[in-house]
């Protein structure tokens, strides 16, 4: 640039003729029971609707597997527990010769201090 140009004109102009105005978009979310396609709420149903549709579908599935998994975890591990309690009680009856009485105090105080480690 030549000396003496003055340079912010220069810019005014050029920024004036390529950047695009602001355009003020006011998105409101839809009423509950009321929802439409238009999921971003930018105005109009377009790929990125499907694309967010699809990713909560996912993300909501995923939970499910989730939940399910967990509670599939917790009724294993409770029959688990129950097929121990099972096993101490076969042991304590047969293997050793205790009367039903004795091997229950004995699952009990067991249980107890399992429980107690817990």
């Amino acid at each position: 640039m030549p000396y003496g140009v003055d340079n912010s004109k220069m810019f005014e102009a050029y920024r004036a003729k390529h950047q695009k105005p602001k355009q003020i978009v006011t998105e409101s979310l839809d009423p509950v029971g009321q929802e439409d396609d238009d999921i971003n709420n930018d105005g109009k149903v377009d790929a990125t609707d499907a694309y967010l549709k699809k990713k909560r579908e996912a993300i909501a599935k995923s939970i499910e597997d989730t939940k399910k998994k967990q509670s599939e975890d917790a009724e294993s591990q409770a029959k688990g527990k129950h097929s121990d309690a099972l096993y101490i009680w076969d042991y304590l009856l047969h293997k050793k010769n205790y009367s039903p009485q004795d091997a229950m105090e004995i699952v009990n105080m067991a249980k107890a201090a399992f429980e107690h480690m817990l």
